[in-house]
């Protein structure tokens, strides 16, 4: 009889564990399952097409970018699962152009189409978590390619273990460096292992009239060039201040500012030192400067580089020096080289809120399932990058790739052959050249060591409510250029010790928004995803 009752309790134990496990332990999809996904991009042409992986298109008819991905995307995964249906909406243009932004296309979709589309680029990952509309990806957290993805990228998307997206586009952030207007200066060219101090000191030797140091003062290296910013926002557990502006290591870059600016663009135009003439010519934009030979250094514009390498040689986006290269970011006494990351979100629709209760139903988890699947087929699987490869487009009556610049998510060998992929494409040849492009390669070596430690304002508390429109939370230091902030221009003498005053009041103001916002993420998962306060200090 104990026997017998022993038994029995450890079969219901056993059924128990099961039952409460079962949609958490992960097992591949069934290839034969029927359902219907609804995909949602911006840099489209404005058409929704249903079941666009069953249909034949020329390359012809496919008119934007991510139109032709989905398409391709679509009909390697209809290879696999044949039953399933996926239909696409991409927006011409960027998410708040044509008048009408992100949040309000998503709305307008919902109220056409009777849903929310099953999968979305999103760009307010928080935002969108504090309205309870994305799913927790973690549920899958045991599936082999959920843990061949990119550790540090899933961490800007992760909060107190809710893991809020993926990412649909993806690239390092580097520093275009410009070698043949060195050379034909007889400038002394910098490492790609390089330093601040050397960046500096490269720049600097820019003669002013014919070509300019930098675009700006780069910010940049000051945000992932401490842990006293960017670093600190990135490791943040929930408890204590999120940056400290008024760090001895801020403090200690600020130095570079004056100095920096004598030989950026920006400072100097608006002490009236750029002919406007040389302005107008570049049509006032960095990437222009530099393709033009205006320019040593760029550390804006990374989404640009497949224009830059583009191999013809009558592209409108391709720099017409022969040697130029993208570098890390420098290192400094405080951080080594890194490079900044650029980050849209892919977001799940949280199908747990259907029936309006948060635990997922087994309907509404085989639907989460298999918009996990496709989204993960689509970033991740090497089928979906060759398909986008392979697929050509229209792009205003030139066909090419629809393969854009976007990197591998995925580690080991597979970014190895994924990278293989990227190489292969028309813009991308010239990046596959170690001799030709060094610094490059020291950027591949950084991302794949995961040795960054950046955050995406898509994709971060990054905002607060600012007299009914959203204000960044740092917004006094984004803006510390603004005499009218500061009280001093970059080219003041006084403008470091000016600076320097202001740093503390700004740290205590961005640090209170960071807690409100943060309060509001926090509330958000206990209201619509079963947290509770017992979570945060995990």
């Amino acid at each position: 009889m104990k026997r017998l009752l022993l038994l029995l309790l450890v079969t219901v134990f056993a059924l128990t564990l099961f039952a409460s496990c079962g949609k958490t332990k992960y097992t591949a999809l069934d290839t034969d399952v029927v359902g219907e996904l609804s995909v949602m991009l911006w840099s489209g042409d404005g058409s929704y097409i249903e079941d666009i992986g069953h249909k034949d298109f020329a390359p012809e008819e496919l008119l934007s970018q991510n139109i032709a991905a989905t398409y391709a995307v679509a009909k390697a995964f209809n290879q696999i699962y044949p039953n399933v249906k996926i239909n696409v909406y991409a927006k011409s243009g960027g998410p708040d152009d044509n008048d009408i932004p992100w949040a309000q296309e998503l709305e307008n979709f919902k109220a056409e189409h009777g849903s929310y589309p099953s999968l979305y680029a999103s760009t307010d990952v928080v935002g969108d978590i504090s309205k309870g509309l994305i799913a927790d990806l973690s549920i899958f957290k045991d599936d082999p390619m959920y843990k061949s993805f990119n550790e540090s990228v899933m961490n800007m998307m992760n909060f107190y273990g809710f893991q809020g997206g993926l990412p649909q586009y993806l690239l390092p952030w580097g520093v275009y460096i410009n070698k043949s207007l060195a050379e034909d200066n007889n400038i002394d060219i910098p490492d790609p292992d390089w330093t601040i101090d050397d960046y500096a000191n490269f720049v600097k030797q820019a003669n002013m009239k014919d070509f300019y140091g930098a675009m700006d003062v780069p910010l940049s290296f000051i945000e992932t060039g401490t842990k006293s910013i960017n670093y600190m926002m990135a490791k943040h557990d929930g408890k204590g201040d999120y940056v400290n502006l008024n760090s001895d290591e801020v403090k200690s870059l600020i130095n570079y500012i004056p100095e920096l600016a004598k030989t950026a663009v920006w400072p100097q135009n608006d002490l009236g030192n750029i002919p406007s003439e040389v302005m107008d010519e570049n049509g006032w934009w960095s990437f222009n400067f530099f393709i033009n030979n205006k320019l040593l250094t760029l550390d804006g514009d990374p989404w640009m580089m497949g224009d830059a390498a583009n191999s013809n040689p009558e592209h409108w986006g391709r720099v017409k020096a022969d040697d130029w290269d993208i570098y890390p970011r420098p290192a400094t006494d405080y951080q080594p080289c890194t490079v900044g990351v650029v980050l849209d979100p892919f977001v799940i629709y949280n199908y747990a809120l259907d029936d309006g209760n948060p635990e997922l139903s087994d309907e509404e988890y085989n639907k989460l399932k298999l918009a996990y699947t496709f989204a993960t087929f689509w970033v991740g699987d090497t089928r979906a990058w060759q398909a986008r490869a392979d697929q050509m487009f229209n792009d205003n009556g030139q066909l090419k790739t629809c393969l854009n610049d976007s990197f591998p998510f995925v580690t080991g060998e597979e970014f190895n052959k994924q990278m293989e992929i990227w190489y292969s494409t028309e813009t991308h040849k010239r990046f596959a050249d170690k001799n030709k492009m060094p610094g490059f390669h020291k950027v591949l070596e950084i991302w794949e060591k995961g040795q960054f430690w950046d955050i995406s304002d898509k994709s971060y508390p990054f905002y607060h409510d600012f007299e009914g429109s959203r204000r960044e939370n740092l917004y006094e230091w984004k803006n510390y250029w603004n005499p009218e902030i500061t009280g001093a221009m970059r080219t003041d003498a006084n403008f470091v010790d000016v600076l320097k005053s202001k740093l503390n009041d700004w740290n205590i103001a961005s640090n209170n928004r960071f807690r409100e916002s943060d309060q509001r993420l926090r509330d958000a998962l206990k209201k619509y995803y079963n947290y509770t306060d017992s979570d945060f200090n995990k």
